[in-house]
């Protein structure tokens, strides 16, 4: 797996053509012009009323994924107002640009994308229909936080025969959790810029979240002996295991007393899965499990019926014991291998609000990484929900 570093640029939505790949069905194509459409939400947002900012003084922030906005809620708490656009529920490739989110967006002081392309269908338009200078690429109020995240899946060359690749690489980072700190930080020195009075208070939530994320992460034992940063250092570097082996604490390997996420994953590590779609390649490089084939032939292609027997086969040999899938694709071909292959089928979320039990960010890979070691540790069949 390559990770490169990417540079420190805002994207840019008109240097690079987007593959034309063939769409899963039930997913609407953008078929209109950029401008008929901004200038379509531009005339139906003009004809709603602007609502007064919900909190005076408050720094307005629209975020356009749930991650993005539960981190910079923890980031920015009461000084900050978060609206944000898509849904948990929602494929974040394919969200309506409502006129109601234009409005939302000519009052934001700030707007948090994902970035690499994968809100390329609905930002553009949104943002031009809001005529907010600032937060169009390289304005003030503007943050992509991809910024600083070492990308991965980053293709040599785009060919439509191989499907909806994304050119900037795999945009789902967030699945690693460790890139939330490089994210927490990008949004912390955004709020700084739009707020200079609340900088010390934003600095503040930066490090307890920090703080909560590595013990989330490592577990509080071993964060407390080893420093999180210090961890997350060697888990970048990939020499993480290396560390908790080689150090010992009172006659015994830091590793005896890792807990938290990573602990806790220890039991489903080398595990191999099958994913629906490329949206766990962060995750699986982060916690050790093996993504060995995806429902997809290849992204945002429906499955045929040759490579689900393919795919049969492949999980007959018996060493793959779940299949991770999203709430809102297909669920006809997951249905079907499960039912010839009894492989157990785990639907989890990637985004907060996702599921109800996914409040925050935290409570995400709470629910995750649990349903996981679950599926992979326990004999039969499962169900993700």
């Amino acid at each position: 797996m390559r990770h490169t570093q990417r540079p420190r640029t805002p994207t840019s939505y008109t240097t690079m053509p987007r593959p034309q790949a063939t769409r899963v069905p039930g997913r609407r194509a953008l078929c209109w012009s950029a401008a008929v459409l901004t200038l379509l939400l531009a005339g139906a947002a003009a004809a709603e009323p602007v609502a007064a900012a919900a909190g005076p003084g408050k720094v307005q922030v629209v975020a356009a994924l749930p991650n993005l906005g539960s981190i910079a809620g923890a980031i920015g708490g009461d000084r900050i107002e978060v609206t944000t656009i898509a849904t948990g529920t929602q494929d974040a490739h394919f969200v309506d640009p409502k006129p109601s989110y234009i409005v939302k967006l000519r009052k934001a002081d700030l707007l948090l994308i994902n970035g690499l392309d994968l809100e390329i269908g609905w930002i553009p338009p949104l943002t031009q229909g809001a005529r907010s200078a600032r937060l169009l690429p390289g304005g003030a109020g503007y943050v992509d936080c991809s910024s600083g995240i070492a990308v991965v899946e980053i293709p040599s060359t785009l060919s439509r025969t191989e499907g909806d690749v994304h050119p900037y690489g795999n945009p789902h980072y967030l699945t690693d959790p460790l890139n939330a700190v490089t994210v927490a930080a990008t949004i912390a020195e955004a709020l700084k810029r739009a707020d200079p009075s609340g900088a010390a208070f934003y600095d503040d939530n930066r490090r307890a979240f920090e703080r909560r994320l590595y013990e989330s992460l490592f577990g509080k034992e071993v964060v407390d002996l080893a420093g999180g940063a210090k961890l997350a250092r060697e888990a970048q570097a990939g020499t993480l295991d290396a560390f908790l082996d080689g150090t010992t604490v009172a006659g015994a390997p830091l590793r005896a007393r890792l807990g938290g996420w990573l602990g806790a994953m220890q039991a489903a590590r080398g595990k191999p899965v099958v994913t629906y779609h490329k949206d766990y390649s962060y995750f699986a490089a982060r916690f050790g499990i093996r993504v060995v084939d995806y429902v997809e032939p290849k992204p945002g292609i429906q499955p045929s019926a040759k490579h689900l027997g393919e795919l049969v086969e492949r999980l007959k040999q018996g060493d793959v014991k779940a299949i991770l899938t999203r709430p809102y694709v297909e669920h006809r071909s997951t249905d079907s291998l499960a039912e010839r292959t009894g492989v157990s089928i785990v639907t989890l979320p990637i985004e907060v609000g996702g599921a109800p039990e996914a409040t925050d960010y935290f409570k995400l890979f709470d629910m995750v990484t649990g349903r996981i070691v679950q599926a992979l540790t326990a004999a039969g069949r499962t169900s993700g929900g």
